[in-house]
Formats: structure tokens, C-alpha cells, sequence
């Protein structure tokens, strides 16, 4: 049994290891480069608050086009203003109507830099996280599920298969969203499918929850496709986000 890594983070602990992490060349060469890294930090967060907050408002304001041009370019490429509408539309349905940002909080990580903001619908409060790559551009979004892993695990999948690559990769970490687009996700998938065929259906799945030393949750799927069945492990956080995806070939 062989094991092809599709994707992945390779290491978690990089959150919270990034929660103190502090980098700059200038720093380096400064007599006090503590003072001068805790100062960068600080403009940085303050600049990823206010573009994630105003990212947000625009959002719920319905200024689709705006929250288009706030998109990275990379991002833009994947997603549309009829995406982002039907985001709207069932975000509004599920949480009903938006009442504001209570608290927000920035972490500055080696990875992918994450401005999280308590939102208060009337029907649920809950966080919300915007993703930022090094330039400061706004790559990603992550907002929580109530789906079962398995269900997501599936739309996942279908996903992949009709060809909707940007809701595919809503589901992914945050960090795996640093380096993961739309792009990528669809080059991993036909790749995978080349000796196999088109893919026909999902025959079963199986959840195989984490234990106490590893919180980690799996989903074991058997793939039908045109030359033969495969079987993948999708495996998620607590978070109910996707960490990597395993084919067993």
C-alpha cells in the first residue's frame, strides 16, 4: 500500500509558534532590534486589523464589487462577485441579519498572517478569520461550519469534480490557503485521476475520530472511478478544517 500525499500543512505548531514569532532585516542591524521588531509587529497588525474589519463591513454592507478589488490578485482569478453574492445570500440565510464586529485580534505568523473577528448575527456570534499573505493581500477566508467532516469531506470531493475549485479550497486550512489556490487544487486533482478515469461516485465513507494525543479527525472515502475504485483519507482539525489529503494507491 503506497500513500501520495495530495496536500498538507506539514506542521500545526507553527500557529502557535508564530504567535511570538518576530523577523526583520532591519531589526537585525538596529542597536535595539527587540524594540524595533515589536514596533513593525504592531504597525502590521494594526494595518491587517483595519483592511480585514473594512474587508468584512464591505462585505456585509452588499458592496460585492468592493470586496472583489480588496481580493488578491491570485485570489480574483478564482472567485467571482456572483460567488461572493451566493456566499452572502447563504451566510444571511443560516445566521440571519449582521450586527456588528464585537473584538478582533491579529496573529502574525511565518505562515500566512490571520485577523480574526468575533461577528454578531441575530441568530449566532462566531469567528470569523481573514487571511493575509506577506504582501498583505487578502488570500482567503475562513468562517465556521456546523457540517458534519463527512459532509464536508463529500462536498469537497464534488467539488473537485465539477470543476468548483474555489469552494473546494474554502474548506482547506488556513495555512494550506497561503500556498493552495484554485489553480493548484485542479492540477493535484487531474493529476491524481490521469491513470484512473473519470471519477463516477463516492461508494462509502467512514469517519475514524482523533484520540486524546492526537485531536486530529479522519475521513476514509472509497472512490469509484472509469478504471477502478481508490480509496482517500481526508484528514481535519478540530476546527473542522481540512489539514491534508491522503490517496492510498
Amino acid at each position: 500500500m503506497k500513500i501520495s500525499r495530495f496536500i498538507t500543512v506539514s506542521c500545526l505548531s507553527l500557529f502557535l509558534g508564530g504567535l511570538a514569532y518576530q523577523s526583520s532585516s532591519y531589526a537585525e542591524k538596529s542597536e535595539n532590534p527587540l524594540l524595533i521588531s515589536q514596533n513593525t509587529q504592531q504597525d502590521k497588525t494594526a494595518i491587517l486589523e483595519t483592511k480585514g474589519k473594512e474587508f468584512l463591513n464591505l462585505f456585509f454592507e452588499e458592496k460585492f464589487q468592493s470586496v472583489y478589488d480588496m481580493a488578491s490578485p491570485q485570489l480574483q482569478e478564482e472567485i467571482s462577485i456572483e460567488l461572493i453574492k451566493r456566499f452572502w445570500n447563504n451566510t444571511s440565510t443560516k445566521n440571519g441579519n449582521f450586527k456588528g464586529i464585537t473584538e478582533s485580534k491579529v496573529f502574525i505568523t511565518p505562515a500566512s498572517d490571520l485577523a480574526v473577528f468575533r461577528v454578531e448575527f441575530d441568530k449566532v456570534t462566531e469567528n470569523w478569520m481573514v487571511i493575509f499573505n506577506e504582501q498583505q493581500e487578502i488570500i482567503g477566508i475562513d468562517i465556521p461550519t456546523a457540517d458534519d467532516i463527512d459532509d464536508i469531506a463529500t462536498d469537497f470531493i464534488n467539488d473537485l469534480n465539477n470543476g468548483n475549485y474555489a469552494t473546494a479550497r474554502l474548506h482547506l486550512h488556513p495555512f494550506l490557503k497561503e500556498q493552495i489556490f484554485g489553480e493548484q487544487l485542479e492540477d493535484r486533482w487531474n493529476s491524481f485521476k490521469k491513470n484512473l478515469g473519470d471519477f463516477k461516485e463516492i461508494k462509502n465513507t467512514t469517519v475514524r475520530r482523533g484520540t486524546r494525543n492526537d485531536d486530529t479527525d479522519v475521513v476514509l472515502m472509497t472512490l469509484v472511478f472509469a478504471q477502478g475504485e481508490e480509496e482517500i483519507l481526508i484528514i481535519f482539525n478540530h476546527s473542522k478544517s481540512i489539514i491534508g489529503v491522503d490517496f492510498i494507491q
